[in-house]
């Protein structure tokens, strides 16, 4: 009886794809090596044979393409000039990163305080979130 690739085995290896590491190559290879823990074979299936069911290519050539667009954004990405000017940035982000959190959390405890009390006052949660209306711009008079 010959070995059936099912649609089941086609969505999981399709889904390894997708969560494929940038730290390791994409090739049809490794895909047919992490393909045979999947289907439970005592060999792996043929690149011929994964490349014929479209999830698994469509899969395999949107990951191929979204790898190559990452190892670019990392080559183009500016390198500072020392270790020390990376420590500036680095300790220059995270403090900006710790107060942008901070006024996030003013911001939630604010909006959690104006929902109390709106809710105290009689206004209920579909009168709150209502959409604001728009303003028309006033139309020019004919003379």
């Amino acid at each position: 009886m010959p070995k059936t690739i099912t649609e089941q085995h086609v969505r999981k290896i399709a889904q390894m794809i997708r969560n494929w590491s940038i730290e390791h190559a994409l090739d049809w290879n490794a895909v047919c090596i992490g393909a045979q823990g999947i289907l439970g074979w005592d060999n792996p299936p043929t690149r011929q044979a994964l490349d014929k069911k479209i999830a698994i290519k469509v899969s395999y050539k949107t990951k191929k393409g979204h790898l190559k667009l990452e190892k670019q954004r990392l080559v183009d990405m500016p390198r500072p000039r020392s270790t020390l000017d990376a420590m500036k940035k680095i300790t220059r982000l995270q403090a900006e990163n710790d107060e942008l959190k901070a006024e996030l959390a003013r911001m939630a405890e604010m909006a959690n305080r104006l929902i109390y009390n709106a809710t105290l006052a009689g206004l209920t949660r579909e009168r709150l979130m209502a959409p604001l209306p728009t303003i028309r711009e006033p139309q020019s008079r004919k003379a």
